[in-house]
């Protein structure tokens, strides 16, 4: 084997281990995803039960439309984290031409790693607030 043979190899090494640990750290986040949302859930299933029976389903269609899914949020912000995808998704337009305007420098893309860590609960703090406001807008609270 020749220099170039091993390089090309250790090139191809290197990619499959950031790979590997993209993977492995997508696997985790989505897994504290899926923990906050079965708290959303159930929080979301007390408050339903708390509605009159004509509201529910009201409630339920409009929560339906408007809430967030921590999975989708942290994929991404690992995988589209750079242009702000993430944050445009969570409503959040004005970081995400931020993000947009300044993907050139990496920098949102490191930051949105960092961000990654964070989403679940963030999402889940935007589910319950929409929850709330949903049911003041129909008079339950």
């Amino acid at each position: 084997m020749n220099e170039s043979d091993l390089s090309a190899i250790f090139g191809c090494l290197v990619s499959l281990v950031i790979l590997g640990g993209l993977v492995a750290l997508a696997v985790f986040l989505v897994r504290k995803s899926n923990e906050e949302s079965k708290k959303t859930e159930l929080m979301y299933s007390q408050l339903a039960q708390k509605l009159p029976q004509d509201k529910q389903g009201i409630f339920l269609m409009q929560y339906n439309n408007t809430r967030k899914d921590p999975t989708t949020a942290v994929l991404l912000a690992l995988f589209l984290g750079g242009i702000g995808g993430h944050k445009f998704y969570l409503g959040q337009t004005g970081l995400g031409v931020l993000y947009l305007l300044f993907c050139w420098t990496m920098i949102p893309g490191v930051i949105a790693l960092f961000e990654a860590f964070s989403l679940p609960l963030q999402v889940s703090k935007f589910n319950q607030k929409k929850m709330q406001e949903i049911a003041n807008m129909l008079g339950v609270y």
